[in-house]
């Protein structure tokens, strides 16, 4: 015989929980706006527990609504990934219920739930919360604790088609606990002047009325068996699929063995998509001390001055290096190629002076590599996946949809059903960066100089990265875009250049709908649009600005560069664009076109391209 166990006020701070109802008072607000108003909690006893009541104190005071009015997901049957929704604005009323107006996206299941709650088929609400502060208010004669909840915060609004219970409207336990450091605190008396406090069998059933079902009860020993059951399988998983840190992660959040299996599902997937370091890195294989000697003033000396015999001696090793690099790459520089290896090295160099040799010193050339310092001038280099290095088209396989999955008898043959692969191209094309030096500059031996030149070009660089990455249309050979890719998400602001906070959240909406939201999406927009959301409120008349503490928006990070246009807002998965760096970097000089003032033309080619992993994990904004 199982031993049921009434949970300690401790026990009902540390869990997240859940309150069901059925959808009264439900009106549709608009059609066009996909928006409906519901009721989505109450005041009355939520029996979540074995001989436990918990009533939800309803005053402004006592629920925190900050997590849904930051765009509160709204879910289908608590399922995180049939998000079908946002939620725009929610209020506690003085008849002891919350309510919300929750706007509907346009996927599939989100058109086909909103036209379940339209038609009155889609019937009750479901809230998840978790509870901040309570007291105990009374200890019934049949052994009922009541407590009340002082603090809660509903986090996520579900529509479900079974509630735990339709005749109390009561919740059950979320299957993944959380744990809340709160103190326990002092009981409290009932207050007897206090009409919605709980006194008495009448506050949660009418007299003579059957007790409300409780969930089937286990004993102790079952549980600590099945949670050690539960910690052995994700342990071998993780040493059987050499991910132990990823079963560790999975055992102390309490996540399910089914959902460890398709972790690793996915995980394998990304493997098998994703080209190792080996695969897309090409170096030369050169030393520490190489790597150290190299010089790119050695290079632009050596092209600019063709003629001078010390310049010339004094690249042969840069020229050296250049010929390995072009062989190893199969493509013939109109230059001096410098290798990847030289790119991608952060180190510090050894320069000699005062002409001689003994005088050897080690400075830092730079904070870090060329690559580096690309990253820091060029935000798509920053967040987006790098693969540099590369040679030749690169392939990179990408699965399209889903096998279909059947249920069939004994001896039955199941039909055919082959998931559909497509594949992400990346061809090389050039860009090109261009700078120019003076004839007294060129000849400086300076480590300030050689580090100026290499931020320089990387600069260069990076301002055209920026601007292809997001406006690239495609064509004369360039690469697409974000803004012009093929089935990226799109939201139109009604006023040009000062999108609401609703129209900023139907960008993440969109995202969330196509199943593509991952934690780590970001806002790119510029320092107008900057401007416009630091000093515009969220909702009328409150306090809070669309821009938030941290520089995010919506609790997502944002990217200020001048590189979007005015009015335009990006956001999406960053990690999802894919930037393809070929070979090294090719340099030629030109003494010629400026000759009469002494200044040299130095340009840098470097083979690129863009492409999006998936469509679906990007949106923009923009005036319609």
């Amino acid at each position: 015989m199982t031993t049921q166990v009434k949970p300690t006020k401790a026990d009902l701070l540390s869990q997240q929980a859940r309150a069901d109802l059925p959808i009264t008072g439900t009106r549709v607000l608009s059609e066009e706006d996909r928006t409906v108003e519901l009721s989505f909690s109450s005041d009355a006893p939520i029996e979540q527990w074995w001989r436990t009541l918990l009533v939800l104190e309803h005053t402004p005071e006592a629920c925190n609504l900050t997590r849904l009015l930051s765009g509160g997901p709204l879910l289908f049957n608590h399922n995180r990934d049939k998000h079908i929704g946002v939620v725009v604005a929610a209020h506690v009323d003085a008849d002891g219920k919350a309510r919300a107006t929750v706007k509907f996206g346009r996927s599939v299941l989100a058109e086909e739930k909103f036209q379940d709650v339209k038609d009155g088929i889609l019937c009750n609400v479901s809230l998840g919360f978790n509870t901040d502060e309570i007291k105990l208010v009374e200890e019934r004669e049949d052994g009922v604790d009541v407590y009340r909840a002082t603090k809660w915060t509903p986090y996520e609004i579900s529509l479900v088609t079974i509630p735990a219970d339709t005749n109390v409207g009561v919740g059950r336990s979320a299957p993944e606990p959380i744990t809340t450091n709160q103190p326990t605190g002092e009981r409290a008396m009932p207050d007897p002047n206090n009409p919605k406090e709980p006194t008495g069998e009448g506050a949660t059933r009418q007299q003579g009325a059957p007790p409300a079902p409780t969930t089937p009860q286990f004993s102790t020993a079952d549980i600590q068996k099945a949670e050690r059951e539960r910690i052995a399988a994700l342990t071998r998983l993780g040493s059987r699929f050499d991910c132990p840190e990823d079963a560790e992660t999975f055992i102390l959040e309490g996540r399910s063995i089914d959902a460890f299996n398709a972790h690793l599902v996915e995980r394998q997937g990304k493997k098998e998509d994703t080209p190792t370091e080996e695969e897309i890195h090409k170096p030369v294989g050169m030393s520490e001390r190489d790597l150290q000697q190299y010089s790119f003033l050695n290079v632009i000396r050596a092209l600019a001055f063709p003629e001078n015999k010390r310049y010339q001696e004094a690249a042969a090793f840069e020229r050296e290096a250049s010929r390995a690099a072009a062989d190893l790459s199969g493509k013939e520089p109109d230059g001096i190629l410098v290798p990847v290896d030289v790119l991608t090295h952060s180190g510090s160099r050894a320069m000699t002076t005062a002409g001689t040799s003994a005088n050897i010193i080690a400075d830092n050339l730079m904070p870090g590599s060329f690559i580096e310092t690309l990253k820091k001038k060029c935000f798509i280099m920053n967040v987006g996946t790098k693969l540099t290095g590369l040679v030749g088209n690169v392939t990179i396989p990408k699965q399209l949809g889903d096998g279909a999955a059947h249920i069939v008898d004994e001896e039955e043959v199941p039909d055919e059903s082959v998931a559909g692969f497509g594949q992400i191209k990346l061809n090389p094309r050039t860009l090109a960066a261009r700078a120019e030096l003076s004839r007294r500059f060129i000849i400086q031996s300076s480590i300030d100089v050689e580090a100026f030149v290499r931020q320089m070009l990387a600069t260069a660089q990076a301002q055209k990265l920026n601007q292809l990455a997001l406006y690239a249309d495609g064509a004369d050979d360039l690469p697409k875009g974000v803004k012009y890719f093929t089935g990226v998400n799109a939201v139109s602001f009604a006023l040009a250049g000062k999108p609401t906070f609703e129209e900023l959240v139907a960008l993440e909406t969109e995202i969330a709908a196509d199943d593509a939201d991952i934690e780590g999406m970001a806002y790119v927009l510029n320092a107008r649009m900057r401007g416009h959301c630091k000093s515009t409120q969220k909702m009328p008349n409150t306090p809070s600005m669309i821009w938030e503490a941290g520089n995010t928006v919506n609790g997502y990070n944002t990217i200020t560069t001048n590189h979007v246009a005015n009015g335009d807002v990006f956001f999406g998965n960053w990690a999802d664009m894919l930037i393809g760096l070929w070979g090294g970097l090719d340099i030629i000089a030109d003494p010629f076109t400026k000759s009469t003032s002494g200044v040299t033309r130095i340009t840098a080619f470097q083979d690129f391209d863009f492409a999006v992993r998936r469509a679906e994990s990007f949106c923009v904004g923009t005036k319609a």
